[in-house]
């Protein structure tokens, strides 16, 4: 009897332990099945911005196991990374889920739509980017811009450059040509006239203009590169006279700078441009061929910045230069007449004549209004 019952004592033993076997068999036997899943797709993949792409495009291929994620498109309108997930279902219908990494990316140039070749009369403004579109596969907006150098005012026809760059800094640069053809071809009259909305007579001779007289030259009248007459003569005289009579106030007045060359002006307003950017020069410093420092009759005094304004010989400048035949180029509160801040320092010989007219009794007018002219770069 004692044996018997140690074999019905063991028994529950071995059923315990079979069903542990039992269980370890099947544990085994189920993770042998996920491991047979197997899938074939792409990773690190490089695709361009607003390109039609779906998440499933990359998945090639998938063995003992059934895609649970529906077909959806990629958002690719911005520029980046993505990690795009989906899901896979084994045979035991357990879920698995699988990534893989894109990256947007932005490797096309812009297209520049544009005419190659432009036309217009001499002395009649035009509008470069009137007809230049640009698209791109970004889909933003882009203003395109023109490098180069042109004067309608001197016929000839001038090389220049449309340039367009989307904002991964791919660009495109298209050339293009711009004829000025000349007003007049009659030899007997080669020159070019017009009347101002004031009705003054003006006249282009060999590139350099004229108003009733006066040259003129500003951001829509040029001078020719090789105009370089030096500090004019009569302006220096005028200046002397001047000046003597300010020491006879005890007034300190010495000229700072004079005549400029086409290509000093070129540097100088180069280096703004670099420094300040184009817009922001262009407020204070005049593009090369359209300085009046080129002309020998404008010059700057003392302290070429704002450290000048109010100073006693400023203030007395300002109320007498006129005499000498001086203007203030630049008044205050006339920028969007003159294309230029208020500058102090900064003055032209005009003849005591026109100087008084301008002067205004104090209130200050400008070579634009009186005339009737723009100042405007075309």
């Amino acid at each position: 009897m004692k044996k018997h019952k140690r074999k019905l004592k063991k028994l529950p033993v071995l059923i315990i332990s079979l069903l542990i076997i039992i269980l370890i068999i099947c544990f085994i036997f189920f993770n042998k099945k996920d491991s047979l899943i197997k899938v074939e797709y792409d990773n690190n993949i490089e695709i361009d911005i607003n390109k039609e792409v779906y998440n499933t495009d990359y998945i090639h291929k998938i063995s003992n196991g059934t895609l649970k994620t529906s077909k959806q498109q990629i958002d690719t309108s911005k520029l980046g990374h993505q990690i795009i997930e989906f899901i896979i279902i084994d045979d035991n219908n357990k879920e698995h889920t699988y990534s893989y990494e894109i990256n947007i990316v932005d490797k096309e140039k812009p297209i520049i739509n544009y005419t190659k070749s432009l036309e217009t009369k001499e002395g009649t403004k035009i509008d470069l980017l009137k007809d230049v579109t640009v698209t791109d596969n970004s889909k933003e907006e882009i203003i395109p811009t023109i490098e180069g150098e042109y004067n309608i005012n001197v016929p000839g026809t001038y090389t220049l450059t449309y340039i367009a760059k989307d904002s991964s800094n791919n660009e495109t640069k298209e050339e293009f040509t711009l004829k000025v053809n000349p007003i007049s071809s009659n030899p007997s009259n080669p020159d070019q006239t017009f009347t101002t909305s004031k009705g003054f007579k003006g006249v282009i001779k060999n590139g350099i203009t004229y108003i009733d007289g006066y040259l003129v030259v500003n951001k829509t009248y040029s001078l020719p590169k090789d105009y370089a007459p030096g500090l004019d003569k009569t302006t220096k005289e005028a200046f002397d006279k001047m000046n003597a009579a300010a020491k006879l106030e005890g007034l300190n007045i010495w000229l700072q700078s004079g005549f400029r060359s086409y290509d000093t002006q070129k540097r100088i307003y180069n280096s703004y441009v670099s420094q300040d950017g184009q817009k922001n020069a262009d407020t204070y410093s005049a593009r090369p061929g359209h300085s009046e420092h080129q002309s020998g009759l404008a010059f700057d005094v003392n302290q070429i910045n704002d450290s000048f304004i109010g100073t006693p010989e400023a203030i007395w400048l300002e109320n007498n230069c006129y005499k000498y035949g001086f203007i203030l180029r630049y008044p205050k509160g006339k920028e969007n007449i003159t294309g230029y801040q208020y500058e102090s320092w900064h003055f032209r010989y005009v003849g005591k004549e026109l100087a008084t007219k301008l002067y205004n009794n104090g209130n200050w007018i400008t070579m634009e209004e009186y005339f009737g002219i723009t100042s405007e770069y075309q």
